[in-house]
């Protein structure tokens, strides 16, 4: 399939134009300051911002003071054409996905790559309005009016904030931070991200993960996670974890640099793609402190939009993936108690039990 040029005006052209500006300047200190924001519950007949804090009536942990949960995240790819269809078929997958999980486990899904109708398909998933708060439903909180990150959090997890710290960047990347505070004060500290694209000199993630350490090593934090497209496609990538104290949890499971079986880009992209840069390792869940993971699996391999739709994703120029990587769902079992209600239906809306 040919290459087409990016029409003008469109995202693609737009996201162009900043690679070939460049590379990100340090601004002002003031710039790189938290930025608290809210989030929103589906109420029964709308998304609504939730309060700032919500109490928690008890423990739901399998062992005294043990919790296990499952975090998936997953960049669904906004340059590509034919945006909903793609995205419908990444949210049966999550559905999917959610409906399989033992119930006891909460879920966080960490979401890379939104644009506004994006999130309107979110908005409009009735799983998604059952079982999850909701961290974004509009671009209000990002730098950028075209794409961010959302996350999708259990609505038996207790947040006690959320906010977002914006990187050194010229493509206008951010951590998008969540505290869950249990009731005797723990807090396990939550990082959404999308770290810089491609290779830039000097180079930039370095600067952002590290400034995404500080906040995940802060005292009061008693477990951390981080994960997203962490775009390693360099050398230095490897070791920026170790590099910052934080653990890799495919490596801390087994798994090799340059394998297949960790490679998380570069199979459902156009040939010309594949060519030009193989495949690689950009997905990854990292974290620190009161944290062990059990199991970690790729997901959203071979996920296509619906039979329907693909002779349209076709007549497009289209691949028809509902995304160019493959996403990661990390069970973890975090050493802290009294995060989640025990009734899972305690507080979703009224008249939806179960999803």
């Amino acid at each position: 399939m040919a290459r087409e040029p990016p029409k003008p005006g469109s995202i693609e052209a737009i996201l162009a134009s900043k690679l070939a500006e460049p590379p990100a300047k340090k601004l002002d200190d003031s710039h790189y300051q938290p930025r608290t924001q809210s989030y929103y519950a589906f109420n029964g007949s709308a998304w609504q911002a939730a309060p700032a804090a919500h109490s928690v009536t008890s423990a739901a942990t399998s062992t005294a003071g043990v919790l296990t949960m499952r975090l998936i995240t997953w960049n669904i790819d906004i340059l590509s054409g034919g945006t909903k269809p793609r995205m419908a078929a990444a949210l049966e997958h999550l559905e999917s996905l959610v409906l399989n999980v033992p119930s006891p486990q909460p879920i966080v899904i960490f979401l890379q790559e939104m644009g506004q109708t994006d999130l309107a398909q979110i908005q409009a998933a009735k799983w998604a309005r059952a079982r999850f708060f909701l961290t974004d439903i509009d671009e209000r909180s990002w730098d950028s009016p075209y794409y961010g990150t959302t996350t999708l959090v259990d609505r038996r997890f207790n947040i006690e904030k959320i906010f977002r710290v914006p990187w050194v960047t010229k493509f206008e990347r951010d951590g998008l931070f969540i505290d869950i505070k249990g009731s005797k004060g723990q807090v396990v500290r939550l990082c959404n991200t999308h770290l810089e694209s491609l290779a830039a000199d000097p180079p930039v993630r370095p600067l952002q993960l590290a400034a995404a350490a500080k906040y995940l090593h802060a005292d009061s934090v008693q477990a951390a996670l981080l994960a997203g497209d962490l775009n390693a496609v360099q050398p230095f990538d490897r070791t920026l974890h170790t590099e910052n104290r934080l653990k890799d949890a495919y490596l801390e499971l087994g798994g090799k640099e340059d394998s297949k079986e960790g490679y998380t880009w570069g199979h459902q992209v156009p040939q010309w793609m594949k060519d030009k840069f193989g495949c690689s390792r950009m997905d990854k869940i990292l974290y620190s402190g009161a944290v062990k993971v059990k199991t970690l699996e790729r997901i959203g391999v071979g996920v296509k939009v619906a039979e329907d739709k693909r002779q349209e994703m076709r007549d497009i120029g289209c691949e028809e993936w509902a995304t160019d990587h493959y996403g990661l769902m990390g069970e973890l079992q975090l050493d802290v108690s009294c995060l989640i209600s025990e009734v899972e239906s305690t507080r979703l809306p009224a008249g939806i039990s179960h999803i």
